[in-house]
């Protein structure tokens, strides 16, 4: 498989997030939805990708143009502050979303499948890469210019569509064996009660 060194700059736009001046506020009637980062908590039931659910509802009405925020399917969003710079594929957003300072937004250029971006940002050695270009003593932040210059492999646009497709595969099967794990430790512990409850009943007796 050839693939042709490219610096991310090259693949995507990368976009900064809203920045409100306090904390976001819902306002039933504001004309934006927000994107915070408790929302990529795996909903129930969790699939990979990013996808709006009614409890993540959270408006308001923005002063100023809003077109360099406005998030869509098909782009990818980069956790740009903390330590877990996760990159999640945007799968479904209402109309009038925005991501909030939280986020890069990553929007894809031509030949450059939006997947295989979020799962290549994902593996293990591009996380160390991006962890050397977070600065901040307090609450760490990517560089934007040094993340743009960060080189990454890209394949054909056919062969990344298979990598990501496979990647994608990869992240439902860890969610259902993760999922299996949870209700066989739920299913031990019910059993540990009910045994304990028959043993104080035999020894009571």
């Amino acid at each position: 498989m050839n693939a042709q060194p490219t610096g991310i700059g090259d693949c995507v736009e990368v976009l900064p997030g809203y920045s409100f001046k306090t904390h976001a506020k819902h306002e039933p009637s504001g004309s934006h939805q927000v994107i915070l980062g408790k929302h990529l908590l795996a909903p129930s039931p969790p699939t990979p990708g990013y996808r709006y659910y009614p409890e993540h509802e959270l408006r308001f009405t923005p002063k100023g143009k809003m077109d360099n925020y406005l998030v869509k399917a098909g782009d990818v969003l980069l956790v740009s502050r903390g330590v877990r710079n996760q990159a999640v594929l945007v799968k479904s957003v209402p109309k009038k979303t925005i991501a909030s300072a939280t986020f890069y937004l990553l929007r894809a250029r031509d030949g450059v499948d939006s997947a295989y971006l979020a799962w290549f940002l994902n593996q293990t050695p591009t996380q160390s890469r991006i962890r050397e270009v977070r600065t901040g003593a307090g609450t760490p932040i990517i560089q934007r210019k040094l993340f743009m210059d960060i080189v990454i492999p890209l394949p054909s646009y056919e062969d990344q569509r298979k990598i990501a497709r496979i990647g994608e595969y990869m992240a439902k099967e860890r969610i259902l064996r993760e999922a299996l794990m949870e209700r066989t430790l739920e299913l031990h512990r019910s059993i540990g009660r009910q045994l304990i409850r028959d043993l104080a009943s035999i020894s009571g007796e």
